[in-house]
């Protein structure tokens, strides 16, 4: 991340604290601080495809993560489906079987 304040690319994310971080957050703006002038700002999560901010590189690995977060997000849902599938059809057997049976 590149400091707006000196230029630097040497920002990094800067944990939460406080009830101003909490609500930004909200509004997703997250915090960072420079490594070189200290200063500490805030930058919209959707800046991660910023080139003023962000260098290539970052882009990159960015752009990498969110795709396989979703890879992930893709086949935990399909297992959920599956898993809820399943469980209907067991209760739906054991239904028809006690209804068979009286």
């Amino acid at each position: 991340m590149t400091c707006p304040s000196c230029g630097e690319p040497s920002a990094h994310r800067s944990h939460r604290s406080g009830i101003k971080d909490r609500v930004l957050h909200l509004f997703q703006m997250i915090p960072y601080r420079c490594r070189k002038c200290s200063k500490r700002f805030y930058a919209y999560r959707a800046g991660e495809k910023s080139s003023r901010l962000r260098t290539p590189e970052e882009r990159k690995i960015m752009e990498l993560r969110r795709r396989l977060r979703w890879k992930r997000s893709k086949r935990e849902l399909l297992a959920y489906g599956f898993g809820t599938l399943l469980l209907i059809f067991i209760i739906y057997a054991a239904i028809q079987q006690r209804i068979s049976s009286q």
